[in-house]
């Protein structure tokens, strides 16, 4: 369905508004898969998932909350909050950082680790199904136009930063 019959648009488009709608459309589509295939029968938010999948595959004496921001999906996350809501709910700790005292490191439970290991199966699948409309050569294509346009809005935040 084109963007316009579904969003009931019939005056013309701004530059660049038909481009950000379609983006903005298409995550709304997939974080709606996501939560209604996996994350709310969890009942875990995609950015807690998203923390657990991080300290899964990290070192044994877990992370830094900055070293996990840098590692986040969504960068503008309450990274400290997730952790707190992990922690409340035993799949994640915080530990001394002997390094330095004023930062504690954060490291997956062994609850946090069978859930993300319960949760992984159902997440591979949803994620198989992405991009099934799409060819080899489509879905490449896609990932070259959407790396640019990442890198171009980097840019653009970071001409905004003081």
């Amino acid at each position: 369905m084109h963007l316009r019959e579904e969003l009931r648009i019939t005056k013309p488009f701004e530059p660049g508004q038909e481009v950000a709608l379609a983006l903005l459309l298409g995550r709304e589509y997939l974080t709606r898969l996501f939560d209604k295939g996996l994350f709310e029968p969890a009942e875990i938010s995609d950015q807690q998932f998203n923390v657990l999948r991080i300290l899964r595959g990290g070192p044994k004496e877990g992370y830094l909350v900055k070293d996990l921001r840098s590692r986040m999906i969504f960068r503008f996350a309450d990274v400290p909050r997730l952790v707190n809501r992990l922690e409340a709910r035993g799949l994640a700790k915080r530990c001394e950082n002997p390094e330095d005292r004023r930062g504690s490191r954060v490291q997956i439970t062994a609850k946090g680790q069978a859930l993300e290991a319960k949760l992984r199966a159902r997440h591979q699948a949803l994620s198989s199904r992405v991009d099934r409309c799409l060819s080899a050569a489509e879905r490449d294509q896609l990932l070259a136009l959407l790396e640019r346009l990442r890198d171009d809005h980097r840019a653009q935040l970071a001409d905004l930063e003081p």
